[in-house]
């Protein structure tokens, strides 16, 4: 069985059945758990997907891992100017963000996301990469011709953050207060997913946080 078609199966297991269970977005998991829990012979409501949507975006990851496999050694994304932004937040890890690029690249992830690992070369495990994406946003919320399908990858954007020259993030803060403290303010950021395609995440390969990443 190659990589693309263990993707794929992950992109069924996981990312459809929490995004069927999660249904809107600002759903926890907790609730997720207790209607599977409560499911029986009942069958959650099908997220629209096609067969091309799945290979298509299992063959995307597949490159995704190929091109950030070198990554696996922080140091070496430190060497080629990724840098540390914000806290180390548990579901989510450390970001490390990358010059910002032009348009969607596959083999390119504008952010890549680390844990802790006392074994990990530099001390950093590589658990998975995000995008960015400049787009408009559609009706549903979601961006217009996202380069992953809708019915597997939810995107987000963050509002008001203020971020400094150490690098850390204020979300509280507005657009005087944080240039009066030296920090660089963003109304609204573009639109960003994760793709936990390095640690395996039960919420689903495109879920915003993955529960193993402490």
């Amino acid at each position: 069985m190659n990589t693309a078609t263990l993707i794929a199966k992950t992109l069924l297991a996981g990312g459809l059945i929490a995004h069927a269970l999660l249904g809107q977005e600002g759903s926890d998991h907790r609730t997720a758990d207790r209607r599977m829990a409560t499911m029986d012979h009942h069958h959650a409501a099908a997220v629209p997907v096609t067969y091309e949507e799945i290979t298509r975006t299992a063959n995307l990851l597949e490159v995704a891992r190929k091109a950030t496999a070198k990554y696996q050694d922080v140091r070496v994304a430190e060497a080629e100017g990724f840098k540390a932004i914000g806290p180390d937040v548990p579901g989510m890890g450390i970001h490390y963000v990358g010059a910002r690029r032009n348009g969607f690249d596959i083999e390119h992830p504008d952010i890549l996301l680390y844990e802790k690992s006392q074994t990990g070369p530099g001390g950093y495990a590589l658990v998975g990469v995000s995008y960015l994406l400049s787009a408009e946003a559609n009706a549903d919320g979601q961006p217009k011709n996202p380069p992953f399908p809708k019915s597997l990858a939810s995107w987000h954007r963050h509002a008001n953050l203020c971020v400094f020259p150490d690098r850390s993030v204020n979300a509280n803060l507005n657009e005087s207060e944080c240039t009066a403290q030296g920090g660089r303010f963003s109304a609204l950021t573009e639109w960003m997913v994760h793709a936990w395609i390095w640690k395996d995440s039960p919420a689903g390969v495109f879920s915003p946080t993955n529960p193993n990443v402490q």
